[in-house]
């Protein structure tokens, strides 16, 4: 205590150390002068002034310490004014209200335990707060299952969370969470249902008692009293229980009933046309046995008794035990199934195949009215699904039409947007080439900026097939050789990202200009303002389109932005590469002229066939070869008269049109390939060369037939062209007889004069051929002679 009250305190340690000084001077003095002073000493007055200090000290340490640490100064009990024990319960309900600082008779009690008037505090009435009226849920949302996962199974089920769990089964069921159909009782339950064994009463209840010693007694027979010999005598569960240990053997009298009593699972009886027998032994039995459920049975009964009935199943038999089993399911349900009505019949596989016969069920009571209802169901779901059919395909017809409709009508406002757009970038184009090519001789002498984009704007497909498109368009790095001019700075577009080594490396080879022509290395300029090299940021988001470089730019907002801010306040234009449209749209975007001209006309002649074009109508000599060719047709067509008309020349080349660096190029070697090119060269020696030029250079053979007519059509001519007259008259006559047929009526075609010419001419052919033939036998006769006057060479030599 006192060293608490120091840790508190250094006034009130040195108060109290002080009393103690004191007591101990007092403790001394008494000492002496009971031992050392033989003669008494009158020290009462000192005892006295030092026990009136102590007292009043102690009284002012209390007092100050008491303020000090906010503590109740209690006064000192004496163990002479102890009170009674009778005086307990009244202490204890005084202390009770002194620590109660809310009961009213604690104001009094403090005055009157320690003489202390505690202040009065007039405290405020607490108001009586207005309650508000809360709008919305005071509970905690409950999880529930989704429509969707009721009805489709295909979905996961939902975990059920703890605080679901703690609602509740029912709970959990209302709200989804559990399936309706779902077993809710343990598997193995901790009380299982069992049949309660009753004994009879007219049966003696003995308890057995164990005897000290065996007995050994014969048993007795069974009398003959028996009438029905039982087939299984069960022992009851409670008489077997009690009958554990050596019994005492005593003279047994062993009782048969007169009937034979059953289980209460083996209760097993008929039914005859859906009606059960209630008449027999065994029905009888089941009910007074379970007459105390026979409510939910009877019920179960007429279920299975409407089903029989509705089936025409002439004679079935119901097990007790499997009906009993299935009450509580049936109670839970209260509807049978099939199953449910198989698995209490005996013998379910023969009304299984009964069930399962065409029309069974129309055998049955009301079978004509189920079979019209079956009939009605069965056409108007064919009607309704046949609509639906109809309904579904219309719906899915008018969605896609409707669909390809915004889709095209989209298409449409994007094509026209496109179609704006790039026809307003043309027009600027023009007025910006216009201004260009009427401020050109100021232009091109004073300070001015080019920006170079060696873009290779070919078609997509083109771009697709070229391999390193990007080294391809960055090829031309020579064009940062503009800055020869002092008044030229030139903004170079590079395909890919340069790295800072590259750039000085450019750097100090252009500066070497000024000293390779002094040759001395110290006048090297620095060039680092007069060029700029940009690549367009879309370089690295589009890594896979095949774009052209003016694509990249005009997809690049930040190298745009850096471009305007170079070219601000000067002179500027674009010089190109092979032009796109997407390079007047930069031009648009940047508000610069082009140096070139238009792209479809860039595009036009910088093909194959644009070039030869031009140097076709130039008068440029050319080799021998053709262009402006679209179909495989027309290839080997004009192939084959090149050919022929040049067939000196022995490989051909093809190149398509479109493809440039060497792609797209083949050739061919005529005499490797044309197995008639040999032919071909002796029919050009035979027919010579000026007949070879000619477009039918070739031997006349066959006839040819005209038929002409007047221009008033009343006379009507015929001419024949042949190589000789007698294949000129067979035409002849050939085409007159089928002119005769075909103009002569049948009555006059032998009174015209067709059929004299026709006989005419046919006695000239006749005659003719008789000569043909003449002359063929006689042809080689002459020969024969001629053969005799062959001259004979003579050689003469002289001796």
């Amino acid at each position: 205590m006192a060293q608490a009250q120091e840790d508190s305190d250094p006034i009130g340690s040195i108060l109290i150390q002080v009393h103690e000084d004191l007591h101990q001077l007092k403790e001394k003095l008494v000492k002496f002068s009971a031992e050392e002073t033989r003669s008494t000493l009158d020290i009462q007055n000192l005892e006295t002034a030092i026990q009136r200090t102590e007292m009043g000290l102690k009284i002012h340490i209390d007092k100050y310490l008491g303020v000090v640490n906010q503590e109740v100064l209690m006064a000192p009990v004496k163990k002479s004014l102890e009170s009674p024990i009778t005086s307990k319960p009244k202490i204890q309900l005084t202390t009770k209200v002194m620590q109660d600082p809310e009961n009213k008779h604690h104001r009094a009690a403090v005055t009157a335990s320690y003489g202390i008037s505690l202040p009065h505090i007039n405290q405020r009435k607490a108001q009586d707060k207005v309650q508000r009226l809360i709008k919305g849920s005071t509970i905690s949302n409950l999880t529930v299952l989704p429509p969707s996962h009721r009805t489709d199974p295909h979905f996961i089920p939902i975990p059920v969370l703890q605080k679901d769990a703690s609602k509740g089964v029912l709970s959990m069921i209302e709200r989804g969470l559990i399936p309706p159909t779902a077993r809710i009782t343990f598997q193995n339950p901790p009380i299982k249902p069992q049949a309660l064994p009753l004994h009879s009463f007219d049966e003696h209840r003995k308890v057995p008692m164990e005897a000290s010693f065996p007995l050994a007694l014969k048993p007795r027979p069974v009398p003959e009293e028996v009438e029905e010999p039982s087939h299984q005598i069960e022992i009851p569960k409670g008489r077997a229980k009690r009958s554990r240990g050596p019994l005492r053997r005593k003279g047994m009298k062993i009782r048969t009933p007169s009937k034979t009593r059953k289980s209460p699972w083996d209760y097993i009886f008929s039914v005859y046309n859906g009606c059960v027998d209630r008449t027999a032994p065994d029905f009888l039995a089941f009910k007074s046995r379970f007459k105390l459920i026979w409510g939910s049975i009877f019920s179960f009964l007429e279920q299975i008794e409407k089903f029989l009935k509705d089936y025409a199943i002439s004679e079935a038999k119901i097990k007790g035990k499997s009906l009993v089993s299935l009450l509580p399911e049936f109670e839970l349900k209260n509807k049978l199934t099939r199953n449910d009505v198989l698995a209490v019949l005996e013998n379910p596989v023969h009304i299984q195949m009964l069930l399962n016969l065409p029309g069974q069920r129309y055998k049955g009571q009301d079978g004509k009215t189920e079979a019209a209802t079956k009939i009605q169901a069965t056409w108007k779901s064919y009607k309704a699904r046949s609509f639906f059919i109809s309904y579904r395909q219309k719906k899915w017809a008018s969605g896609v039409i409707a669909l390809a409709w915004l889709l095209h009508c989209h298409r449409t406002r994007l094509k026209r947007i496109v179609k704006e757009s790039r026809q307003r970038h043309l027009e600027n184009f023009r007025i910006r080439a216009q201004h260009l090519a009427a401020n050109w001789s100021r232009i091109r002498t004073s300070r001015r900026t080019i920006i170079h984009i060696p873009s290779l704007g070919y078609s997509q497909y083109v771009r697709k097939h070229i391999f390193d498109l990007d080294v391809e368009q960055n090829m031309q790095l020579g064009r940062l050789c503009d800055i020869i001019d002092a008044n030229v700075n030139v903004i170079y577009i590079c395909s890919h990202p340069m790295t800072d080594e590259l750039k000085l490396y450019y750097r100090k080879l252009l500066s070497l200009q000024a000293a390779v022509k002094t040759g001395y290395y110290g006048d090297r300029t620095d060039l680092q303002n007069r060029f700029r090299i940009i690549t367009p940021e879309a370089v690295n988001v589009f890594t896979k389109h095949h774009m052209c470089l003016a694509t990249h730019l005009m997809y690049s907002p930040k190298a745009i932005k850096r471009i305007k801010n170079l070219i601000q306040g000067e002179e500027a234009y674009i010089v190109g590469g092979i032009l796109h449209r997407d390079d007047l749209a930069v031009a648009d975007m940047l508000n610069v002229p082009i140096l070139g001209s238009e792209p479809e006309l860039v595009h036009l002649y910088s093909a194959k066939s644009g070039s030869k074009r031009i140097f076709d109508n130039a008068n440029v000599p050319m080799p021998p070869g053709i262009y402006d060719i679209y179909t495989y047709q027309q290839m080997i067509e004009q192939l084959s008269q090149l050919v022929t008309d040049n067939l000196g020349i022995r490989r051909w080349v093809f190149k398509m049109n479109t493809e440039f660096g060497g792609n797209g190029t083949a050739f061919c070697d005529i005499p490797s390939h044309l197995q008639c090119y040999n032919w071909v060269l002796k029919e050009r020696n035979r027919c010579g060369h000026e007949d070879w030029k000619k477009k039918w250079a070739q031997d006349r053979q066959g006839t040819v037939f005209i038929l002409y007519e007047s221009l008033k059509r009343y006379k009507l001519g015929m001419l024949t062209i042949g190589v000789d007259l007698q294949g000129v008259l067979m035409t002849f006559a050939r085409n007159l007889f089928i002119i005769h047929q075909e103009i002569s009526a049948p009555d006059m075609q032998g009174e015209t004069n067709f059929k004299t010419t026709i006989d005419d001419i046919e006695t000239i052919l006749g005659v003719t051929e008789e000569n043909k033939m003449i002359f063929i036998r006689e042809k080689p006769r002459k020969e024969e002679e001629d053969n005799l006057y062959e001259p004979v060479e003579i050689h003469s030599e002289t001796v």
